[in-house]
Order: structure tokens, then C-alpha cells, then sequence
């Protein structure tokens, strides 16, 4: 089912046509003359009586034609207040209209219509395509928040994306805005649905993670060369227990991922040099349909002098020059873009964490965490389908301690503790990443006193991507 909007800009602004301009003109030039002659005639006083009496009728005389002359300039019958009106009736207040042309609601492909009029799916993607028509010109078409590719063509201008859907109802929401500003929404209902055939059996849960393979770089630092980086405790401990749940096998509760497949850096090894080569070469293994992950724990600072510019310190990074010796974070997102085949990849970032030690409880971090928060949201934007969970909001910190597992960051602690089973919450034995996802951001508020909220960026993501195997309703 369809469902279709326009509206148009709200124009509070005046807009200066030529004729607003000359029309302005010829006021101040008419007010200019007024005030003059009225200056003059306050200088008649020294002057004969008959004298000033002619010559003051004069003056009245000009003032009341200068007058004249100001009102026709102003009144809309002028030359001016027609061009103006002209221009205000040419002026484009309609938004684009959309044809949808993918999917259509009719049976094929395997799609078919439903008694809602809305699209029924089994898979978890679908091509979006379509038209969009305008007497101007379409500036951009946005498919779910993200923007389409726009191609102009003569039957007029023609996008396309692809949309992750979720189980159960979903709503698809296209929006055509022209060069005006106006715009136009279309939206369309569709149901993702599992299909199986009556004599087909279920697969069995170590079944569903077959077909794909999972490749990953995992890095924790808690040890720094720089004497001026301070060092934490349990970063390099919190990647080597992620390291061991994702190459334990899946019967025994891991991620079954071979040894081979993961690349693992923690404290010398990871060197800005490993830390690149990690995860943009070695990730050139990844095909499409396989699932990237890559892990971080540690310290990202801002720039010092560009505060704009945020960079993951490496082992060997020196504060004063973060530049040549610290990993952009721009690099992440430059290799999910260019070099991760891969459509799934997630991203765990503990990077967040401030220098100071109070306490029994650590904070990590370098400095003001906003900028890098912030960037690690801007990283998910690079695919289709990413994930960035990291450990904390804009203007907070990661806490560390001895209280989580006998030493652990508390976002890696119960990220852990989800993968192994505590996140399922319902009768399928899968925990997925939509329950890690939720099962971590209300454990790491509880147990920091809501001090740290884990984020994960509104990005599309797929919430039914296959994380583990835990016990049945996360028992």
C-alpha cells in the first residue's frame, strides 16, 4: 500500500527581486529631496516678507510633488509591483510526485499482495527503485533517511537503494525534495515473513551460521611506549577474552571463527602500521556475503590542534604528533568503503576513556570525548548495512574494574556476557544483534548508575544478524 504527500517550504523570508531594489532607491532618493527642501525653508527667516512668502509657496509646492512621487513608487500599479507579482506567480510551490516502480504489489519475484495492500518478503533485503517527476528539477531522494542513487533520464529522474527489513511489519518511507525546497513522501508497507515449505525442516541453529564466513580484527591496548599516554588495565585483557569467545566453537558457545580468520593485536603488536594493515589488507579476504568484525579497546584522542580530527592511538603513537603516528578514524571508515567487500560489519569501539584514575574504578580515555563518539556514529554511514556499538555517549567515559570478571571494561563484560547467552530473550536458541545490542545498553546503565550509555548508531543495521549460540530465553 501507497501512501503519498507534498508539501512545501515554509518562506518566511522576503525574497529582493530587481524591482525591490529600485523601488528602494527612488524612496530614499524622494525622502533625500523632502528633507533638503525642508531644510531650506527653515533658512527663509532673515528674508523679506513678500519674499519669503513666494518662495516658501515654491517649496510647499515641490514637497507636495516629491510626495506624489513617493506613493506611485510604492503602490503595486507600477511597473515594478507587476514584475514582482509576476515573478511570485512563476515561483515553483509544488513537490516532486513519486512512481514507485520496485517492488510493485502484484505476485512475482516473490512478492504477492497481502489483504492490507502492503508487500510480503521473505528475504531481508529489498531493491527499492523508482521515479521521481518535478516541473523544476530533483535535488535528492532519500530512502529511509539514507540518499538514493539519482540518475536524471528522460522520463524523469530516476533512484534506486536497497533497504534492510526487519520481521514483521516494515515501513519504507521515500522523500523527493527539489530545488526549491518543496518535497514529496511516498511510503510503502511491507511484511518480512519466514517461508518454509510444509515438508522442508528447520534448520538447526549451528546451521544458520553456515554459508558465510566471519573475518576480524580485534586490538587492545592497555600498554603505550609514550610515557605521556596513560596506560590502562584491562583493555589488552578485554580483547583477548573477545579474541578466545570468537574462535571457541559454536558448541561450545563461541562464534566458531577460524584462527585464521581473525587478526589479533594486542599491546607491541599493534602498531599504527598492524593496525592498518589489519583491517584494510587483511580484510580484502572478506566476499560479500561474509560478516566483518572489528574490535577495539583503548585510547582515541581529538587533534590537539585540528580537535575536528579524532585518531585511535596505536602502541607506538606519539601525542605530539598524532598525525604521523596515530590511526585517523577516518581510515575505518575509508576501509569499510573501499576495501570490506563484506555488506555485514560490525564495529565494538571501547575508545572512549578519560586519563584520570579515582578510586577502584578506572576511566579510560585521553581527553574530551565527543568528537570521537561522534565520529564512531559517522563510520556506520560508510555501507549499507553497519554497525557501530560503541561504549558510550558524547561527553562520557568508559569505566573499567575489577568488580567485571575479575578485570574488564564493563561494556566488554557484558558485550561477553550477551554472546554467551544472557542477551537471548526469546524460545530461538540464537542470541542475534539486535538482543546484543539491547541486552548491553541496559546492563552497562545499570551497573555505572546510567554514568555510561552504550550507543549504537541509527545507521540500518540488521538486527537479525546471528551472533551466537546461548541457552533457550537466555537461561
Amino acid at each position: 500500500m501507497l501512501t503519498e504527500t507534498r508539501t512545501t517550504p515554509d518562506k518566511t523570508g522576503r525574497i529582493l527581486y530587481r524591482g525591490d531594489a529600485e523601488t528602494a532607491k527612488n524612496r530614499r532618493g524622494v525622502s533625500s529631496i523632502i528633507s533638503a527642501l525642508r531644510t531650506i525653508t527653515s533658512q527663509y527667516t532673515g528674508l523679506p516678507t513678500g519674499t519669503r512668502t513666494r518662495a516658501g509657496t515654491l517649496v510647499l509646492l515641490l514637497i507636495v510633488v516629491a510626495q506624489v512621487m513617493f506613493g506611485q513608487t510604492a503602490t503595486g500599479d507600477s511597473k515594478t509591483g507587476s514584475l514582482l507579482s509576476v515573478a511570485k506567480k512563476a515561483a515553483d510551490v509544488t513537490g516532486p510526485t513519486i512512481e514507485i516502480l520496485e517492488p510493485r504489489e502484484i505476485s512475482q519475484r516473490g512478492l504477492k499482495v497481502v489483504p492490507e495492500g502492503g508487500v510480503v518478503v521473505s528475504s531481508g533485503e529489498l531493491k527499492v527503485r523508482g521515479v521521481a517527476h518535478d516541473s523544476s528539477a530533483v535535488a535528492v531522494v532519500k530512502v529511509q533517511g539514507r540518499e538514493a542513487d539519482l540518475k536524471p533520464t528522460a522520463r524523469g529522474y530516476e533512484f534506486g537503494a536497497d533497504v534492510l527489513l526487519e520481521f514483521g511489519s516494515n515501513t519504507i518511507t521515500i522523500v523527493a525534495t527539489d530545488i526549491h525546497g518543496n518535497s514529496g513522501t511516498v511510503s510503502i508497507n511491507v511484511r518480512r515473513e519466514v517461508a518454509l515449505a510444509k515438508e522442508e525442516k528447520k534448520s538447526s541453529p549451528a546451521e544458520v551460521f553456515k554459508g558465510h564466513q566471519v573475518w576480524a580484527a580485534v586490538i587492545g591496548i592497555s600498554e603505550y611506549q609514550s610515557s605521556a599516554i596513560a596506560q590502562l588495565r584491562y583493555a589488552d585483557r578485554d580483547a583477548e577474552a573477545f579474541y578466545q569467545y570468537l574462535i571457541t566453537p559454536l558448541s561450545a558457545g563461541g562464534r566458531g571463527v577460524s584462527q585464521a580468520n581473525v587478526r589479533k593485536l594486542v599491546n607491541k603488536e599493534a602498531t599504527r602500521v598492524n593496525i592498518e594493515e589489519s583491517i584494510k589488507d587483511f580484510m580484502k579476504n572478506a566476499i560479500e556475503e561474509d560478516v566483518v568484525i572489528i574490535y577495539f579497546a583503548g585510547h582515541g584522542i581529538p587533534d590537539p590542534v585540528r580537535p575536528e580530527i579524532p585518531y585511535l592511538l596505536a602502541y607506538d603513537s606519539d601525542l605530539t604528533r598524532p598525525g604521523a603516528t596515530a590511526v585517523r578514524m577516518q581510515e575505518i571508515q575509508d576501509a569499510i568503503r573501499y576495501y570490506i567487500k563484506a555488506k555485514k560489519v560490525v564495529v565494538f569501539a571501547d575508545a572512549c576513556h578519560s586519563a584520570g584514575v579515582g578510586g577502584n574504578i578506572a576511566m579510560r580515555g585521553q581527553a574530551s570525548s565527543e568528537v570521537v563518539n561522534k565520529f564512531l556514529e559517522d563510520i556506520a554511514k560508510a555501507g549499507n548495512s553497519v554497525l557501530t556499538l560503541s561504549a558510550s555517549e558524547s561527553n562520557e567515559f568508559s569505566q573499567e574494574s575489577p568488580q567485571w570478571g575479575g578485570g574488564h571494561g564493563v561494556f566488554t563484560y557484558h558485550l561477553l556476557e550477551g554472546l554467551k547467552g544472557k542477551a537471548n530473550v526469546d524460545a530461538d536458541p540464537i542470541v542475534r544483534l539486535g538482543e546484543l545490542v539491547d541486552y548491553v545498553s541496559q546492563n552497562v546503565r545499570r551497573d555505572t548508575k546510567s554514568q555510561q550509555h552504550p550507543t549504537a548508531s541509527q545507521s540500518q543495521w540488521d538486527r537479525n544478524l546471528p551472533m551466537s549460540i546461548g541457552a533457550e530465553g537466555g537461561k
